[in-house]
C-alpha cells in the first residue's frame, strides 16, 4: 500500500513552530524500558511533563498527527489517542494477539479525553472517525432501500405474492459500526447484527457512566465489566428473541471535563474497580488556542482514509456457529521476552504501591499492554508496513511507551480525584508512619523510620513523592505539609 508523502518537507520544517501546549514543541519522550518503570519519577522533568509518545506510530501516521496539530490545532494527545480508538473500532474482532495457551486479547479500549471546555477535545475524535461514519452512512442508505422493498413485499396480498412467485424476504437490518445513544439491550442488538465489533462514542462520557445506576442490582455496570473482559453477552428478553454474543467487542471512547471527574469518581467509588479499566488522556498544560490560518492538505486526509479503510477491509472469519473466529497472531521471540520482562517490572510496581487505587489501575496494564501492541501492529498494516503475521518487538516497545503515558495520566487523575483529606487513599500503616516523622527530615531519616515499622524503601520513595503530604525543601530534604 502506498501512502502519499508529499507533505513530508512541510511537516519536517514546521514541527518546531507547532503550539507549545501540544507535544510537538516539547522534547521527545524518553525511550522506556521495563526497568525504568520502577523509578519513573527519576526521568520525568520537574514540571511533570508527560508528552504523548506519537513516535511509536508509523511515519505516515506521525505526519497525520503533526499536520492536524499544526493546521487544526488538535492536541497531540487527543489526535494520537483518537487514532488508536479508530483503529480499534475498524479492526474489531478480526485479529487477536495470543499470549499463552488460551489467553488471547483483542484491540478493545475504554478511553476518555479529559480537558476543560474549549480545548479541542471532541474534534480530533470526529475527524479520525469520519471514514467509519461515512461507511455507516452508506450502509444506512442501503438499509433504507432494502427496508422499503421489504415493506412493499410484506404489504402485498398473499395471492399476489403467490402468483408472482415471491416469498417473504428476511427483514433487513442495519450493519453499523458506531453507536452514540443506547441501552445495553439495544447495544447488544446492534452488536448481534455486526458481530465483527462496534464502537461506542459518547461526547460527554459522564452521561454514559451515570446511567450505570438507572437499573437495579447494578446490571448495567456488570454488563460493561463483562464486555471489557470479553465475556459472553447473554440477554433474555420477554417480548423478543434472546441475544447471545459469545465474543463481544465494544470499544468505548468519549470526553469529560476536569470538573466532572470528581462527580464521576463518587458515582463509581464502590463499583468494582470499573474506573481502573479506563485509559485517561490528559495533555500537559492544555489551554484554548488561537485558530490556525493553515489549511489541512487533502493528501493528509486521503492518507488517513486509506489507512483506516485498509483496516475496515479486513475480513471477518466465522466458525460453524456463525460466531467471529479471530485470526490469532503471536509475538516474536524477542517481543515476547520484552513483554514478560515488562510484566515482571509492572508486577513489582503494583506490589510496591502505597495507593490501592493506583495499584488497581496498574494491574489492568497487564491487559492493555497486549491490546496496544496489537493496535500498533494493525496500524503498521494499515500503512503497508506489516503483514499481520506476528507482533514485532517494535510494537511492544511502542506499547510500553504508551502504557507509561497512561500510567502518568492515571496519576494525574488520582491527584484530581483526591478528597480534601490527602490520607484518604492510604492505609493505616502509612498514616501512622506519617505521624512519627518529624516536621523536617532527610531521606535517610524516613528510611530508618520506615525500617522500624516495616515499610520498604521503594514504597517510602513513592510516599515522599506525594506533594499533598510533603514539600521538597532541597535534594534529599523534606517538610511535612500537615
Amino acid at each position: 500500500m502506498m501512502i502519499d508523502n508529499q507533505t513530508n518537507d512541510n511537516i519536517n520544517g514546521q514541527e518546531e513552530n507547532a503550539n507549545s501546549n501540544h507535544s510537538i514543541g516539547q522534547k521527545e519522550s524518553p525511550k522506556i524500558t521495563p526497568s525504568m518503570l520502577m523509578n519513573h519519577f527519576d526521568y520525568l522533568s520537574d514540571e511533570f511533563q508527560n508528552p504523548f509518545p506519537y513516535e511509536v506510530f508509523p511515519k505516515a501516521i506521525q505526519q497525520i498527527v503533526t499536520e492536524t496539530n499544526r493546521c487544526l490545532i488538535f492536541p497531540i494527545d487527543f489526535i494520537g489517542s483518537a487514532i488508536l480508538y479508530a483503529a480499534s473500532v475498524a479492526a474489531g474482532n478480526c485479529y487477536k494477539v495470543g499470549l499463552k495457551d488460551s489467553w488471547t486479547e483483542s484491540a478493545m479500549l475504554y478511553m476518555t479525553f479529559v480537558a476543560r471546555p474549549g480545548t479541542n477535545k471532541s474534534h480530533p475524535l470526529n475527524w479520525v472517525l469520519r471514514p467509519i461514519i461515512e461507511l455507516d452512512k452508506r450502509t444506512y442508505k442501503e438499509y433504507q432501500i432494502a427496508k422499503k422493498e421489504y415493506d412493499r413485499i410484506m404489504k402485498m396480498p398473499k395471492k399476489d405474492k403467490s402468483r408472482e412467485g415471491i416469498e417473504d424476504p428476511e427483514k433487513p437490518v442495519w450493519h453499523k459500526f458506531l453507536v452514540t445513544d443506547f441501552t445495553p439491550e439495544a447495544l447488544a442488538e446492534v452488536h448481534l447484527f455486526n458481530k465483527r465489533g462496534i464502537g461506542v462514542y459518547v461526547d460527554e462520557l459522564a452521561s454514559w457512566i451515570k446511567n450505570f445506576n438507572r437499573y437495579t442490582n447494578g446490571s448495567e455496570m456488570e454488563f460493561w465489566l463483562s464486555v471489557w473482559s470479553a465475556k459472553p453477552i447473554n440477554i433474555d428478553r420477554k417480548t423478543y428473541d434472546p441475544i447471545f454474543i459469545p465474543n463481544p467487542f465494544i470499544s468505548v471512547c468519549g470526553t469529560i471535563q476536569n470538573s466532572v471527574l470528581l462527580e464521576l469518581q463518587r458515582s463509581l467509588k464502590s463499583q468494582n474497580g470499573f474506573i481502573d479499566r479506563i485509559l485517561f488522556v490528559i495533555p500537559d498544560n492544555l489551554q484554548k488556542e488561537y485558530w490556525s490560518q493553515e489549511n489541512l492538505s487533502e493528501i493528509v486526509v486521503d492518507n488517513w482514509e486509506r489507512i483506516l479503510n485498509r483496516l475496515l477491509e479486513l475480513k471477518t472469519r466465522f466458525d460453524e456457529t456463525y460466531s467471529p473466529k479471530s485470526t490469532i497472531i503471536e509475538y516474536t521471540t524477542e517481543a515476547k521476552a520484552l513483554l514478560f520482562d515488562w510484566q515482571k517490572t509492572n508486577t513489582d510496581l503494583c506490589n510496591s504501591m502505597a495507593s490501592e487505587d493506583l495499584g488497581g489501575v496498574y494491574s489492568k496494564f497487564d491487559i492493555y499492554i497486549s491490546r496496544l501492541s496489537l493496535l500498533l501492529e494493525l496500524l503498521k498494516y494499515g500503512c503497508g508496513e506489516s503483514e499481520l503475521k506476528e507482533i514485532s518487538v517494535h510494537s511492544v516497545e511502542g506499547a510500553i511507551k504508551l502504557i507509561q503515558y497512561f500510567r502518568i495520566s492515571a496519576e494525574k487523575v488520582q491527584d484530581l480525584l483526591m478528597d480534601t483529606n490527602p490520607f484518604s487513599r492510604y492505609d493505616k500503616l502509612h498514616r501512622e508512619f506519617y505521624e512519627i516523622l518529624p516536621t523536617e527530615f532527610f531521606t535517610h531519616d524516613a528510611l530508618a523510620f520506615g525500617k522500624e515499622v516495616g515499610i520498604s524503601k521503594r514504597v517510602i520513595h513513592r510516599f515522599l513523592a506525594d506533594s499533598h503530604l510533603f514539600s521538597k525543601m532541597k535534594r534529599g530534604q523534606y517538610k511535612k505539609v500537615f
